[in-house]
């Protein structure tokens, strides 16, 4: 560990512990979706399409809270790789709709197993009390922070 590494550990200990778990979470399900053909992130965008398809980008935008250009961005990378289709609404030609395609369908239920796959992974060793226990944890934390 660098003398910054350790101080930042001494400092803030649960902000460094948090930050060394979100980064090897994050590592984590780049790996999982990369295998799928995915960036991280894009991931969130094929469940809600699936869950809402003919979503428009402003509706993503405001379901998952994530900035318009980086949407947009995310939906287009995703339609030259095949994942996403566009389409003109039929009632308002302004308005582009989205929908997955047939292989966007095929890799929902990998998106699911990955998810839960990740969870067991980052709690195992934990009780269900631990692991609702963190999730109360983290969320206070949230909330601190927000």
């Amino acid at each position: 560990m660098t003398a910054g590494r350790e101080i930042a550990a001494a400092t803030g200990p649960v902000g460094y512990a948090l930050a060394l778990a979100t980064r090897a979470h994050r590592n984590e399900m780049q790996h999982r979706m990369t295998q799928l053909g995915l960036h991280l992130g894009q991931e969130l965008l094929i469940i809600d399409i699936h869950q809402h398809p003919g979503t428009t980008q402003a509706e993503l935008v405001g379901r998952i809270g994530m900035e318009q250009p980086t949407i947009a961005k995310a939906t287009t990378r995703m339609e030259r790789t095949g994942f996403v289709k566009r389409t003109p609404d039929p009632h308002d030609r302004r308005v582009i709709r989205l929908r997955l395609t047939e292989q966007g369908q095929a890799v929902v239920e990998a998106i699911l197993a990955a998810w839960a796959d990740a969870e067991a992974a980052a709690t195992n060793g934990l009780t269900q009390s631990e692991t609702e226990q963190l999730t109360r944890l983290l969320q206070k934390i949230h909330d601190n922070l927000t």
